[in-house]
């Protein structure tokens, strides 16, 4: 699958996961350029613990997502995140894959992983999340297909939110970074 709502931002310089042995269903990509490192984009992902950084109004019950780091946050494999993920899988700075575990969630989406990345580029990151679905029936074919347009606004937001604030909080050191300058 293609184009909208099963792609979006530029996924040419990314390294798509494998996808998780259980899930047959469509494989959504989201993308975004980050002029930060690596791992200045990823601790922003471990801010997913605290909330989702999307639309608030939505899906934070209107609080603001924290708009500085908050020290001392670590993550690691069992960690809750955004309330309704589960951390499966980690590679510090590279990756964070989360599971679908919370039961009203499930019920709701259908089972799902979502797996970001940060991707080292000459000019900073890409940060890439890879969402994988099951569709065995007619009726999760077309819950995959309303979730993959409904992710797409979400998830947009998300990501050029991480960016905004990756680029922020790297500073003005990142042109140093990006050209190998110590």
């Amino acid at each position: 699958m293609r184009g909208l709502p099963w792609t979006w931002g530029d996924t040419g310089a990314s390294l798509a996961p494998p996808a998780p042995a259980t899930y047959d269903g469509p494989h959504l990509v989201r993308s975004v350029s980050v002029a930060a490192p690596p791992d200045a984009v990823f601790r922003w992902l471990v801010q997913l613990q605290v909330a989702p950084y999307s639309y608030d109004l939505l899906d934070n019950w209107g609080r603001r997502s924290p708009r500085r780091l908050i020290e001392g946050l670590t993550v690691e494999q069992g960690t809750s995140m955004m309330g309704i993920f589960t951390v499966t899988a980690l590679v510090p700075d590279r990756l964070l894959e989360l599971t679908l575990t919370d039961p009203g969630a499930l019920r709701a989406f259908g089972p799902l992983v979502c797996t970001y990345q940060t991707v080292p580029q000459v000019a900073g990151t890409t940060l890439r999340c890879d969402v994988f679905l099951t569709s065995r029936s007619g009726a999760g074919r077309l819950r995959a297909y309303l979730l993959a347009w409904g992710d797409l606004v979400m998830m947009r937001k998300q990501l050029l939110t991480f960016a905004t604030l990756s680029e922020r909080s790297a500073g003005p050191g990142l042109s140093e970074w990006a050209h190998g300058v110590p």
